[in-house]
């Protein structure tokens, strides 16, 4: 069979918020009355509760029975001596199944009103629920809500709740259940085998390939309650369940704070536009060879080259509800691509904010000291009349020497030549001007000789008519002021078009430049002035000439123009103005789409990355999503089992992020069986809880399997994350890795604990552990625990330990550049987990990146 090395996997994604305790100090904890429920067990395990469940959810005998039989495992065995301290567990506390509804919701919009609200609040977006190939929300003991997309349906894929699965597919499911993680396990797997509740079921039939998530959510909304999901995978032979992230083609234009660049050279360092219209950081940069569909989307009024996205990016838009119509209403959503349909709108956010100087200081190179040029610093007073002259410079200025400032017209626009002169004159005060005639063109240029201006506009400004620029401080400039810059680019490089036409006139004007980060930044500037641009672009590289950039501005928008650059047209006196297909509020510019093309491509790199706060970007001069992670749900108990077969030749990713209340008992068992050539990736990040105890293994069945785990845990005041990994090796030429990273602050203590088997017939296997812990104070603690057993030569096995400490000096040499402490020792944390982040998909690197920062906050003192 084929070996399948693919991009990361399936993410049946479980992840954890809190229940109703000190809501203040955590951002989801909050829960809802239960009044609502359809079912509350009595607190207490027994055989009559064990009894009810299964009696309520009408299930065969043979599972009645498993449940019984595990019940008796959970009384006969005693709890771990080892690990973390477990003595606080009252199992006659909790409340062993809560049933909050009595089917399960096919849409959203099926769920019940109240449970609705929670996961609403959670924060579960939009965009996730349009670009998953599937879903599963869990609510307290039941999945209320599950969703698989017809593609894959068609295609033979099961992914159900594990009710419903033990009803359609009931010897699929006893084939498998509990034959990797048998009662006998451990005390926790066979409590979770006695009352187990939710959960999923997941089969990929031979030779499929998924590329699309598959995630589920967890909320337990009630005091005193546990969450017994169980899990159940199998990923037949030469199958593949491929996760993958939204991406862009090279070449696509973001929105930054200094101008559009192509998103291949988008660095950490760059600020971007995000939807909201706030300029935000980067996280991270992610780029990565893709094989699939890839959507072109062509904007109205947009170059034709079109924006390309791969088949789940989320687009910001609204739906089209009138064909030949303008809508009336505008309620954006988010949407993959691949669901996007021509006049659809796209979403261009504005930037609303203005901060305004009176005089701005720039550094400019004069003279020469011993060590090369010497820095002056000179205050440039930016007044209105300073930002008409910037506009001129824009359409008519030029550098020569580095010395020479030069404004060029024609003869005739005496008007715009001597307006030019006044500026200078009145902003500059007395300096070297004169006119420079051209009567074989019939041109007047103003010439000022002098090297501080000259620079002064070359660093400002640019040099050379593709290079040319607005900086960034006049794009958040008062708007009058930026209407003054308009107003001198239109009276330089601008023209206004008029045709009567049999029932009024056609008028337009246009602005050209051959810098299109020019034209992109004036866009911007228009749209802060209520004005609708298209942009048309003319390649004359044919002609051995630049290409052209022209910004139009037709229909309604022309009518303000008119009046910004004192022109007013005849449209307003002799022609009812006509509605054009755009449309400007307080957020955004909504575009149509023109038309929308799929290709299929294979081996094309593709990029993305992560924002603060707002999670988007503009791309192509559209808002963009880029695929957010999920968000959070706890419990008082929480164990779950977790089996996964991996066929022959087949791959899986499983993803789990946790952020749990501090009052939670982690206690988790997850293995994967691995059959030849597969692949097992378990992806596991623990924060929050009083105590984890998760060590997800797999054994290597087969000859060539392989195995990987990528682990983090960050443990706070009160907290013991006790985490590792499992390898056993029982076939030839396997391999495995574990890579785990810990971080303690304020007390807490991580431990890894992990074992390490090779079997008799296991040769030529290799294994490798990695194991990094880092202390941010004198309070905390870490420990590793590695046990290794080998039963065979021939074998290569590394382990490798490592602790270190956030030290004085490296927070006195970040604060001495200007940060507090709290920033300094998120970045060396953030730092220290850099490697393993950049090995996740992005949206999970997003989350964690995100949840280490929260946790952070207020680790000083």
């Amino acid at each position: 069979m084929s070996r399948f090395i693919a991009k990361p996997d399936l993410q049946p994604t479980a992840v954890a918020a809190g229940k109703k305790l000190l809501a203040n100090d955590y951002q989801f904890g909050f829960s809802y009355p239960t009044a609502n429920y359809a079912f509350v067990a009595q607190p207490g395990l027994s055989q009559q509760v064990v009894e009810q469940i299964s009696e309520f959810k009408t299930e065969p005998a043979w599972l009645r029975a498993s449940r019984l039989q595990a019940l008796t495992e959970f009384e006969r065995k005693l709890m771990p001596a080892w690990g973390a301290d477990l003595s606080g567990i009252d199992f006659k506390s909790f409340h062993y199944y809560l049933r909050p509804t009595d089917v399960v919701a096919k849409t959203w919009q099926d769920v019940p009103a109240d449970v609705k609200k929670t996961f609403d609040r959670l924060g579960i977006p939009e965009a996730e629920r349009g670009v998953l190939a599937g879903v599963k929300a869990q609510y307290d003991s039941e999945v209320v809500y599950g969703s698989l997309k017809k593609t894959w349906a068609d295609d033979g894929v099961i992914f159900l709740s594990m009710d419903e699965a033990i009803k359609q597919h009931p010897d699929l499911v006893r084939e498998y259940f509990g034959k990797l993680i048998s009662h006998q396990d451990n005390k926790f797997a066979a409590l979770n085998g006695a009352v187990w509740s939710g959960g999923s079921f997941v089969y990929v039939p031979k030779g499929v390939h998924v590329k699309m998530p598959l995630q589920t959510y967890f909320r337990i909304n009630s005091a005193n309650a546990g969450q017994f999901e169980r899990t159940l995978i199998i990923v037949d032979e030469g199958a593949s369940v491929h996760y993958v992230e939204g991406c862009f083609t090279a070449g696509t234009l973001i929105t930054t704070r200094v101008g559009i660049k192509p998103i291949e050279q988008v660095t950490e360092a760059d600020l971007v536009l995000s939807h909201t219209g706030s300029w935000r950081a980067i996280n991270q940069t992610q780029v990565r060879s893709y094989d699939g569909k890839l959507y072109t989307v062509t904007v109205t009024g947009q170059p034709s080259v079109g924006i390309q996205a791969t088949v789940e990016h989320p687009f910001l838009v609204v739906r089209r509800k009138y064909l030949n119509e303008r809508n009336q209403i505008w309620s954006t959503a988010w949407q993959p691509v691949s669901s996007l349909k021509p006049k659809d709108y796209v979403c261009s956010p504005i930037d609303r904010t203005v901060n305004d100087f009176e005089t701005q200081n720039i550094e400019i190179p004069m003279g020469r000291g011993r060590h090369g040029f010497k820095l002056e610093t000179v205050t440039v007073p930016t007044t209105a009349d300073f930002f008409r002259l910037a506009g001129f410079y824009l359409a008519e200025g030029s550098i020569s020497d580095e010395h020479y400032l030069s404004f060029s017209f024609n003869e005739a626009e005496r008007d715009y030549i001597e307006d030019v002169k006044n500026l200078i004159q009145k902003i500059f005060g007395k300096v070297s001007l004169a006119e420079s005639h051209h009567l074989k063109n019939h041109g007047t240029s103003v010439v000022v000789s002098s090297t501080k201006l000259a620079r002064i506009f070359k660093i400002w400004f640019g040099a050379g008519c593709d290079h040319k620029q607005i900086p960034e401080w006049m794009l958040q400039a008062d708007l009058a002021k930026q209407a003054q810059l308009i107003l001198g680019w239109y009276w330089g490089d601008g023209s206004f078009y008029s045709k009567q036409l049999k029932h009024g006139f056609k008028e337009m004007f246009r602005l050209c430049t051959t810098s299109e980060k020019l034209a992109w930044q004036m866009r911007q500037l228009l749209l802060r002035q209520d004005i609708a641009t298209s942009m048309n672009v003319r390649s004359r590289r044919h002609e051995g000439r630049r290409t052209m950039f022209t910004l139009v501005v037709g229909g309604e928008a022309a009518v303000k123009f008119g009046d910004l650059v004192g022109q007013p047209i005849k449209a307003t006196l002799h022609y009812k103005k006509r509605a054009t297909a755009f449309y400007i509020d307080d957020k955004y510019f909504y575009a149509p789409i023109k038309s929308i093309e799929i290709d299929t491509v294979k081996n094309v790199p593709v990029y993305n990355f992560s924002v603060q706060t707002d999670e988007s970007y503009v791309a192509g001069g559209v808002a963009v999503h880029n695929c957010t992670a999920p968000n959070f749900s706890a419990s008082s108990l929480h164990s779950a089992v977790v089996e996964i077969f991996v066929k022959a030749g087949a791959r899986c990713q499983y993803t789990t992020i946790q952020n749990w209340y501090q009052n939670v008992y982690n206690l988790v068992t997850k293995r994967a069986c691995v059959e030849r050539e597969g692949e097992m990736i378990w992806t596991d990040f623990n924060m929050g809880s009083k105590v984890t105890m998760k060590y997800p293994g797999f054994i290597l069945a087969g000859e060539g399997a392989k195995g990987e785990v990528l682990s983090m845990a960050l443990a706070g005041a009160g907290q013991h994350q006790d985490t590792g990994a499992k390898a056993v090796h029982l076939a030839p030429h396997t391999s495995s890795t574990i890579i785990s990273k810990s971080i303690s602050k304020a007390g807490g203590r991580t431990s890894y604990r992990g074992l390490v088997h090779i079997g008799p017939k296991a040769h030529h296997s290799k294994n490798t552990v990695v194991c990094d812990a880092l202390l941010v104070d004198d309070l905390s603690r870490t420990d590793t625990y590695p046990v290794e057993k080998i039963f065979t030569n021939l074998v290569e096995v590394q382990h490798e330990a490592t602790v270190s400490k956030i030290g004085d000096d490296q927070l006195f040499y970040l604060m001495s550049r200007g940060l507090d402490e709290t920033t300094a020792r998120k970045l060396i944390v953030n730092g220290f987990v850099a490697d393993l982040v950049r090995k996740l998909p992005l949206e999970y690197a997003v989350e964690m990146n995100r949840l280490i920062d929260m946790e952070m906050e207020g680790s000083v003192g």
